[in-house]
C-alpha cells in the first residue's frame, strides 16, 4: 500500500482502548463463570480424558483407548489438574478460559492491526470478541469453543503477519485450530487454497506461501495420526467422532422432531436417548475407526433416502448455525432478547464487510475462509449457535471494516496490499 495520509500516519495506538476492553471481556466472562462456579459442566466428558491422562492411563475412557474426541483441550485440562489438583480445578478452568478470552481480544486487535485498519476498527473488532453473546456464553462450560477462538485469532494474527515466518506460525495455529475442533480441519484447506489463490507476488511465491501453512497444519497434525496408527493401525488426524456428528444430523428420528417438528424445537429427551441406544447396539463390539465409519455409512445411506428433507435439513441447519438468538426452549427471554439486539446490526455490519473488495486479498481473504469453510461443515453435521462460537475473531474482523455511516470520517485503510506483504 502506499504512503497513508498524515492523519492517519498521526493516529495513534489504540493499545489503552484495547486494555479496556480486554478488561471488558473479563468481566462479563466472570459474570456468567461465578454464578454456575463449582459445578463444573462437562457435557462432552473432557474430564475423564483429562483424569485419565495424569493417571498415567494416556488418552482414555475406562482404561479403553479413544481417539473419539480431540486432544488439545483435553491435554490443556491434564496440565491444570496435575498443577492444581482436583480441588482447584475449577479456578484452573476459570483461569484458562478468561485468559484465552482476553488473549482473543488482543490476537483479534492485533490481526485489524496488521490489516492496517484505523484506530477506530481495530477497537471495534476487539469488543466484537469481547462482548458476542455465544463466546462469553460458552466461557462457564467445560468446552473447546474458548479456546478454538483464541486460536482461529492466533492463526489470522500470524496470516496477516509481514513477516515470512508468519505462513509457518499460521500453519501451527490452524494445526492447533484442528485437535481442538476437528470442525476447523477444512478451515486450514479453503486457507491454504486463499494463499495459492489470491496471495500476492508470484506464482511460485505464492505456492511457497501456501505450503509453508499447509505444512506446517500437517506437522501439528502428525503426533496424533502417528499415535492412532499405533492405537488403532490407522493414522486418524482427527476423530472417531464424524459418523456420530454427520448421524446425529441425519436420523429419521432427528427429522422427525426436529425438521419437521414445532419452530426452534430442540432435540432432546427420551426419543434422542433412543436413538443412541439403538445405534450404540449397532455398532456393539467393533473397534471405535470401524464403528464411526459403519454410522457414517448408515447416515449416508439414510441422506441417500431422502434427499429433498437432507437440502431442507441443511438450510434448517444454517438457520440454526447463523440464527439471530437460541432456541427460546432452552433460553429466557431475556438472553434471547439481548442476543437478538447484538446479532441485527454485528450480521447487517459482517454482510457490509464482504463487499469490501479490499477484502477479497491475501491476508485479509483468510477470514471469509474460516467463516465458508465452517459453515459448509456445518451445513452438513450436528449444528447449534454454540458452533459459530470460534469464528467470531474472524466475523469480528470483517464486520469491523464495513463502509458504514458510523465511521464514514475514518475510512478504513483496508487489507494490506501486495507491496506491504511478504
Amino acid at each position: 500500500m502506499g504512503n497513508l495520509p498524515s492523519s492517519e500516519s498521526a493516529e495513534g495506538s489504540p493499545c489503552w482502548g484495547v486494555l479496556t476492553i480486554v478488561l471488558i471481556s473479563i468481566l462479563m466472562r466472570l459474570a456468567v463463570i461465578v454464578p454456575s462456579f463449582g459445578t463444573l459442566d462437562d457435557p462432552d466428558r473432557y474430564l475423564i480424558l483429562a483424569r485419565s491422562l495424569v493417571a498415567g492411563d494416556g488418552f482414555a475412557v475406562n482404561g479403553r483407548p479413544t481417539a473419539y474426541r480431540p486432544p488439545l483441550y483435553p491435554l490443556c485440562l491434564s496440565v491444570l489438574l496435575a498443577t492444581l489438583g482436583e480441588d482447584r480445578l475449577a479456578w484452573g478452568i476459570a483461569g484458562l478460559h478468561l485468559a484465552a478470552g482476553a488473549a482473543t481480544v488482543v490476537l483479534t486487535a492485533v490481526a485489524a492491526k496488521r490489516w492496517e485498519m484505523t484506530s477506530a476498527r481495530v477497537l471495534i473488532a476487539a469488543a466484537i470478541v469481547a462482548c458476542d453473546p455465544v463466546l462469553v456464553a460458552q466461557s462457564r462450560a467445560v468446552m473447546t469453543e474458548t479456546l478454538a477462538a483464541f486460536l482461529v485469532a492466533a492463526s489470522l494474527a500470524a496470516l496477516a503477519s509481514r513477516h515470512a515466518r508468519g505462513p509457518v506460525w499460521g500453519g501451527i495455529g490452524l494445526g492447533l485450530a484442528a485437535l481442538c475442533r476437528p470442525s476447523l480441519l477444512p478451515v486450514a484447506g479453503l486457507v491454504v487454497f486463499a494463499a495459492l489463490a489470491f496471495g500476492p507476488g508470484t506464482v511460485g511465491e505464492r505456492l511457497r506461501r501456501a505450503s509453508l501453512v499447509a505444512v506446517a497444519t500437517a506437522v501439528l497434525l502428525a503426533p496424533w495420526a502417528w499415535r492412532n496408527a499405533r492405537v488403532f493401525g490407522e493414522p486418524i488426524g482427527t476423530t472417531t467422532h464424524g459418523g456420530w456428528t454427520l448421524a446425529l444430523a441425519n436420523n429419521p428420528v432427528y427429522y422427525a422432531e426436529v425438521l419437521d417438528g414445532p419452530s426452534g424445537a430442540v432435540w432432546s429427551g427420551a426419543n434422542q436417548k433412543g436413538w443412541f441406544d439403538a445405534t450404540l447396539r449397532a455398532v456393539k463390539g467393533l473397534p471405535e475407526p470401524a464403528a464411526d465409519r459403519k454410522i457414517r455409512a448408515i447416515a449416508l445411506r439414510f441422506i441417500a433416502s431422502r434427499p429433498r428433507d437432507f437440502v431442507r435439513a441443511s438450510a434448517a441447519r444454517l438457520e440454526r448455525f447463523w440464527g439471530f438468538a437460541p432456541a427460546g426452549a432452552v433460553y429466557s427471554r431475556v438472553v434471547r432478547g439481548v442476543t437478538l439486539i447484538w446479532t441485527v446490526p454485528l450480521w447487517l455490519a459482517f454482510a457490509l464487510g464482504l463487499t469490501r473488495r479490499g477484502l477479497w486479498r491475501w491476508p485479509g481473504v483468510a477470514a471469509p475462509a474460516f467463516v465458508f469453510a465452517l459453515t459448509a461443515v456445518h451445513s452438513i453435521y450436528w449444528t447449534d449457535m454454540r458452533m459459530r462460537a470460534p469464528i467470531v475473531p474472524a466475523i469480528a474482523l470483517i464486520a469491523a471494516g464495513a463502509q458504514t455511516p458510523l465511521l464514514s470520517a475514518s475510512r478504513p485503510r483496508g487489507i494490506p496490499s501486495s507491496r506491504s506483504v511478504n
